[in-house]
């Protein structure tokens, strides 16, 4: 299980940091190019983006700690919520609808287990 974790936390920065780096150099294949506020929301979302994906730098020396874990995996869970939801509500982006609802899942489930896998649920 803990490996499961470990993997998420490592493909939540290398989807986040490629979307963020697309949202960033190429904007317009999302938004209209001429719009400047769609740009403005691309680039702020790349941003976003980034520090959701930074989680695992943060919480790598500490991943074997129960709290240290239900932390990010809960603003992971919330994060990919939001997102997914969000880009189904706008009818955009099924893809990524369907990354974002998964990965939302696999935090929610990996919070509920973490007991199984953290060193002291104490701490």
């Amino acid at each position: 299980m803990k490996k499961v974790y470990t993997a998420v936390l490592i493909a939540n920065i290398l989807i986040e940091s490629t979307g963020a780096f697309a949202l960033f150099a190429t904007p317009e294949f999302l938004v209209d190019a001429g719009n400047a506020s769609a740009v403005l929301w691309a680039w702020n979302y790349g941003f976003v983006a980034l520090a959701v994906g930074s989680a695992v730098f943060w919480t790598w020396p500490h991943r074997d700690s129960f709290a240290a874990a239900g932390a990010v995996l809960g603003i992971l869970f919330s994060f990919h919520l939001a997102i997914a939801v969000a880009l189904a509500i706008a009818d955009e982006l099924f893809v990524d609808v369907v990354l974002h609802g998964t990965f939302a899942v696999l935090c929610l489930y990996l919070f509920a287990q973490r007991s199984r896998w953290c060193l002291d649920p104490a701490t």
